[in-house]
């Protein structure tokens, strides 16, 4: 004799659930990998603190130095740039061209005051440099007030 198993409505509906999922994820692929392609972008940076020196390093792949702008203030770098990447690949049954265009900007805020006119920059394989000397000195100026 056959035996029967109890209707269960909420593991159907649990099942529907992860079908409706697995669905949605596969339509939704393609709108994904656009969006995260056409998504802005922003350099990754590193921020050291030497003795003397604040250096900062940022990955700038596809991206010429004419087409990169630093600007240094007491507290903060600002860099600014243009990508343009094209990639063209191809084989013996296939070909695949893509571009990128657009434009970025990154502030990194200082962790001590430095001396922006002291500045150097330079750009090799992709990564950008920035060194500029910590401010000498004191820092800034402090007043201690009393309540009334």
């Amino acid at each position: 004799m056959a035996r029967l198993v109890p209707w269960d409505p909420w593991r159907e509906l649990q099942e529907l659930e992860e079908s409706i999922d697995r669905l949605l994820s596969r339509l939704a692929r393609p709108f994904r990998e656009e969006r995260r392609r056409l998504a802005p972008w922003f350099p990754a940076v590193d921020v050291l603190e030497e003795e003397d020196n604040i250096v900062v390093r940022a990955d700038l792949p596809g991206v010429s130095k004419e087409n990169v702008r630093i600007l240094v203030s007491d507290e903060e770098i600002t860099i600014t740039g243009e990508v343009k990447r094209e990639e063209e690949v191809k084989g013996k049954n296939y070909y695949r061209s893509e571009r990128a265009y657009g434009s970025f900007s990154r502030t990194i805020p200082l962790p001590v005051p430095v001396e922006r006119d002291k500045a150097k920059a330079t750009f090799k394989d992709g990564v950008l440099e920035i060194v500029v000397p910590k401010a000498k000195g004191p820092g800034p100026n402090q007043v201690e007030i009393r309540p009334e």
